[in-house]
């Protein structure tokens, strides 16, 4: 994407680096593509499952509609996070761990803080946290700036807790399954 943004001339530090959460995930997941690494599948698990799937919902793209490059570069990368998250998750036999909840809420929670200051140093808004984005999403309910990042810290957990929430019932269904067949021995 830079490289088009280099060739169009409109490449800017506060608006081309690949630092929104999903562009973090799109280089994620080809690392994890190639590397099959666990802890790199857990971020892309849920920065796919909750971050892509609500960008694919709610897409920011005030300038590029269809048919432009960036509307369709847009849709396959967000798409390409999902797809790389139930990939690893069907075919490497990864599956998030309530662990994997807490350890990925405190490494988002960190790289805000460092996009934070990646924002104050380039005058960005990666990952929403100056400002809302300029299209309609769920943020408008939840306050103005900066309010709306305390809620967006319990809707980010949330999110978390409800994609793993899957594999938790599962994991009670079988300990109960186990537990009431070692009743009968």
């Amino acid at each position: 994407m830079s490289l088009v943004r280099i060739h169009w001339g409109v490449w800017d530090v506060s608006t081309s680096l690949p630092l929104q959460l999903c562009g973090a995930a799109v280089i994620l997941s080809a690392v994890l593509l190639i590397t099959k690494n666990y802890r790199i599948y857990e971020v892309v698990y849920f920065w796919a499952l909750a971050g892509a799937t609500q960008a694919l919902l709610q897409p920011n793209l005030t300038r590029f509609g269809f048919p432009h490059y960036r509307y369709f570069q847009f849709f396959l990368s967000h798409g390409l996070i999902l797809t790389t998250a139930i990939y690893a998750t069907t075919s490497f036999g990864f599956r998030p761990t309530k662990k994997s909840v807490v350890r990925v809420f405190v490494i988002t929670n960190i790289y805000a803080l460092l996009i934070g200051g990646v924002n104050l140093i380039s005058g960005g808004n990666y990952m929403f946290i100056c400002h809302k984005p300029e299209t309609a999403s769920l943020m408008d309910v939840l306050g103005p700036w900066p309010v709306y990042i305390i809620p967006l810290e319990f809707m980010a957990l949330l999110s978390y807790l409800f994609y793993y929430s899957p594999f938790a019932i599962y994991d009670f269904i079988k300990n109960r399954s186990v537990e009431s067949e070692m009743s009968y021995e």
